[in-house]
């Protein structure tokens, strides 16, 4: 009997280890083959060999992390798997049967082996790439990765200064501007940010200090937003400063002289353009539209009031739209033309007023107009019209442009007569040293040379340098002949002759000098000369980033 017990007991440890040993080598051998099938079908034998209940409505990563979360509580024991069928045992006595080697449980190591080819078939996430600085120019530029995000720092700085030369012994109808003031003044002291944003859209901010005459304490110069979705359409909504005349869709930067032609300085504040000027605009831009190297540009915008403006009534409104065509175009030459309309929709207060300063803001007279201090009574009407045509070129380093408008005002009263105005000039430009004036064909206007060599001593180097020229006239009377007074506009007419020089020193800076001769024609309400003849000079210090 006591045989027979050891034999019995013998037989069943070798029972028990040899079922251990046949579900352990079965598990050994099905995990390494499910790694040649499908990532379900290795998560599935690994759920069945850990007893852990399978959930098709997890993803297979959640999955992975279930059974990971099972083996960190312990695998489970060999038992669970199918029992062997029991051998047949001798009747005759026999040694205890050998013991086989211990095998390890199904447990953490053989199972996260199996389950690593699902791992690296399932890549983590990636962290986005970092943003990109840049400093091009003097202007610090951020950009995402994917480029849809972007902020740049920009500033510009136009310091001026200048003397005036008049006569010492002016008529006594001479009221206004008889005696200039000589002096220097921020004519312009900008700094701001503009970018993009989920890519379609675009926004600046420029806050202003300089002005005319003398500075201010700051307002806001641009703020808009701008979305650009739309193949070559932009809509642009805020304090905007529309593609209006040739010369003010021109920056401030590149312009050839210290200020723009005095019929456009005149035209742009009445009928809606300018900058800090609420209102929504419309642009339409795309080269090569009809062949290769034209450039078509078609901007039309509704505003109101430019945001400095002190409100006493209701917003008034203006419509005014510009087209410009590039019809031919090479490595070294552009030519353009365009036409602008604008009208004056409402003016709340019921009059208009009209003048501009002799091309200069070092003193920031007014000589010619109606409707400002110590000028003609301004005109009592609420709406007003104006068409106009502009065309500019460039062949290598010469650069020629001029513009022509006309407008007219709708008096209240129908039993007077509507008076109309007009002006126009030209300018040109030639550099000395070879360089050529960019066109923009996003503005359809011209900008600034690229300086390739920038005014360095030790180099030997000095930039660039252009002589210019500009004849302008600004014609704001009306109807000065007529028997009726009352229909007479007598805001003067205004010829200047301007001749100067550039130099761009670098990229950033630019120092301008102007030399004005200036025709002032004005009768007061007598007949007596209220205008004067005198000369001018003036410069620039300018610093733009």
């Amino acid at each position: 009997m006591g045989i027979t017990k050891k034999r019995r007991g013998g037989t069943m440890i070798g029972r028990s280890a040899l079922m251990a040993g046949t579900v352990l080598s079965g598990l050994m051998t099905a995990l390494p083959a499910a790694a040649q099938t499908t990532l379900e079908d290795r998560v599935r034998a690994l759920e069945q060999a850990l007893g852990v209940t399978p959930q098709p409505a997890l993803t297979l990563e959640q999955r992975v992390q279930a059974i990971e979360a099972r083996l960190a509580r312990g695998a489970p024991a060999v038992a669970t798997a199918p029992a062997a069928a029991a051998p047949v045992v001798a009747q005759t006595p026999i040694a205890p049967a050998p013991q086989p080697a211990p095998q390890p449980a199904p447990g953490p190591q053989i199972v996260q082996a199996a389950a690593e080819p699902m791992r690296t078939a399932v890549p983590p996430p990636q962290a986005p790439a970092a943003p990109t600085w840049s400093y091009d120019f003097n202007r610090a530029t951020i950009r995402s990765a994917d480029n849809n995000f972007q902020l740049a720092f920009r500033g510009r700085f136009q310091f001026d200064s200048g003397v005036f030369f008049q006569d010492d012994a002016l008529a006594p109808a001479v009221s206004v501007g008889r005696d200039l003031h000589n002096g220097a003044n921020f004519r312009r002291a900008q700094i701001g940010f503009e970018g993009r944003v989920y890519r379609d859209f675009n926004y600046e901010f420029v806050y202003d200090f300089g002005s005319s005459g003398t500075e201010r304490s700051g307002q806001i110069y641009l703020l808009r937003l701008a979305y650009t979705g739309i193949p070559n359409l932009t809509i642009n909504g805020g304090a905007i400063q529309p593609k209006f005349t040739l010369n003010d869709s021109t920056s401030s930067a590149d312009i050839t002289f210290l200020e723009r032609a005095s019929i456009v300085n005149t035209i742009l504040d009445p009928f809606g353009g300018s900058d800090s000027r609420r209102g929504v605009e419309l642009i339409f831009q795309k080269a090569g539209l009809f062949r290769g190297g034209d450039n078509l540009l078609i901007s039309t915008a509704f505003t109101g009031e430019r945001i400095a403006a002190i409100k006493t009534d209701d917003e008034g409104s203006q419509l005014l739209g510009r087209a410009a065509y590039r019809f031919y175009s090479d490595a070294t030459s552009n030519y353009q033309i365009g036409v602008d309309v604008a009208r004056i929709m409402n003016k709340p207060n019921g009059v208009l007023a009209f003048g501009d300063r002799p091309e200069t803001r070092v003193d920031g007279t007014q000589l010619v107009g109606f409707g400002t201090a110590g000028l003609p009574t301004p005109v009592v009407a609420k709406t007003a019209w104006l068409y106009g045509f502009e065309a500019a070129m460039n062949r290598g380093p010469f650069y020629i442009a001029g513009e022509y408008y006309k407008y007219g005002l709708e008096r209240t009263n129908s039993a007077l007569k509507d008076p109309t105005f007009g002006g126009w000039y030209v300018e040109a430009s030639y550099f000395l040293t070879g360089h050529t004036r960019p066109y923009n064909a996003a503005a359809a206007a011209f900008t600034s040379p690229a300086i390739p060599a920038p005014f360095d001593l030790n180099a030997g180097t000095w930039g660039a340098w252009e002589a210019k020229a500009r004849y302008s006239v600004n014609d704001l009377n009306a109807l000065e002949t007529d028997a009726n007074l009352a229909n007479r506009v007598l805001g003067g007419e205004q010829h200047i002759i301007s001749l100067g020089a550039n130099w761009y020193l670098n990229r950033n800076v630019r120092w301008m000098f102007d030399y004005l001769i200036v025709d002032v024609d004005r009768k007061d309400a007598g007949g007596a000369q209220a205008g004067q003849d005198f000369t001018a000079f003036m410069n620039r210090l300018q610093f733009s980033f």
